[in-house]
C-alpha cells in the first residue's frame, strides 16, 4: 500500500472540525506545514529541535496550494481519511486559522521548558519514522516526521502532540505497528543533567530483540539478539522515562 492509501488507513480522519474541542486534545496529533513553521518568529523557531528543523527549501515547496493544519487522531485506530483543518476553515470560518496558529505558538513556547530529550527513530531502510519529545517537568511535547514508502502523503509535514510520559511507550508502539518491514529502533536521550544514552531494539518477523555490542579497540560490532518479549518498546520506554525522571531535579 503506498501513498494516501497506506497513510489514511494506518493514520486516521479528523476528530472534529475547525476551532473543535479537538484542538489542544492530548489525544490528538497536529499536522502542520513546514511553511508555517519557519514563519514562527525567530525566537521561537530556534527552539524546534535542531534534527527537525525545517529548511528555506522545504518551506517553498510545500507552501503553494497546501493547506495549514491537520487535525489527526490517534494512531492504528482504523478510520481511513486524512483530511487538512484548512479546506473548510477558509470556507466556513475566518477565525480558524488563527486559532490553529495560536495552538502552534504556545506549542513552541513549551519547548522552552524542555528538561530531557528523546530522539527515537524507527527505520526498515525503505520507510523512516523520526520522534522527538520534549520532556517538561509534568508532559511530553512530540514532534513526529514519517518518510519514505507509503508515507509520501506527509512529505512536508511535521505532527506535533502533547503528551502524558505514561503514554508515550504505548504511541510509540503505534508508530511501530507503521512500518510493515523488519526494522531497527535507535532511541537515545538526553538530560539538562547530561546523563545521555543510546538503546537499541531490531525487530523480525514481528517479534522484538536486543543487538547485543560488541568492542573490540576501537571497532564496535553488533553481536548475537537476545529475544525480548512482545512488549519490549514500552518496557524500553518506561526504563528511558524512570532513568531521566530519576537524575533530573525539580527545576526551582
Amino acid at each position: 500500500m503506498r501513498g494516501r492509501a497506506k497513510a489514511a488507513a494506518r493514520v486516521g480522519r479528523p476528530a472534529a472540525g475547525p476551532g473543535g474541542s479537538a484542538v489542544g486534545s492530548g489525544s490528538t496529533w497536529f499536522a502542520v506545514d513546514i511553511a508555517r513553521i519557519m514563519g514562527l518568529p525567530e525566537r521561537l523557531r530556534t527552539l524546534w529541535p535542531h534534527e527537525l528543523r525545517p529548511r528555506a527549501e522545504s518551506a517553498e515547496t510545500t507552501s503553494a496550494g497546501v493547506s495549514d493544519m491537520g487535525v489527526i487522531p490517534d494512531v492504528g485506530r482504523g478510520i481511513t481519511e486524512t483530511v487538512m483543518l484548512g479546506e473548510s476553515a477558509g470556507r466556513d470560518s475566518k477565525r480558524g486559522p488563527d486559532v490553529l496558529t495560536a495552538w502552534l505558538t504556545g506549542f513552541t513556547a513549551e519547548l522552552n521548558l524542555t528538561r530531557s530529550r528523546i530522539t527515537i527513530v524507527i527505520s526498515s531502510g525503505d520507510e523512516t519514522i523520526h520522534l522527538e519529545v520534549s520532556l517538561c517537568d509534568d508532559i511530553c511535547l512530540a514532534i513526529l516526521v514519517l518518510h519514505g514508502e507509503g508515507f509520501e502523503e506527509f512529505e512536508g509535514f511535521e505532527l506535533l502532540r502533547r503528551l502524558d510520559p505514561p503514554e508515550l511507550g504505548r504511541v510509540t508502539e503505534e508508530l511501530c505497528s507503521l512500518v510493515e518491514k523488519d526494522c531497527v529502533l535507535t532511541l537515545t536521550y538526553l538530560s539538562e543533567a547530561k546523563v545521555a544514552g543510546m538503546e537499541f531494539l531490531h525487530r523480525v518477523d514481528g517479534s522484538w530483540a536486543r543487538p547485543t555490542l560488541e568492542r573490540d579497540g576501537d571497532t564496535v560490532t553488533v553481536g548475537t539478539d537476545s529475544s525480548l518479549e512482545a512488549n519490549a518498546v514500552r518496557v524500553l520506554l518506561a526504563a528511558t522515562l524512570t532513568r531521566l525522571q530519576t537524575t533530573t531535579g525539580r527545576r526551582p
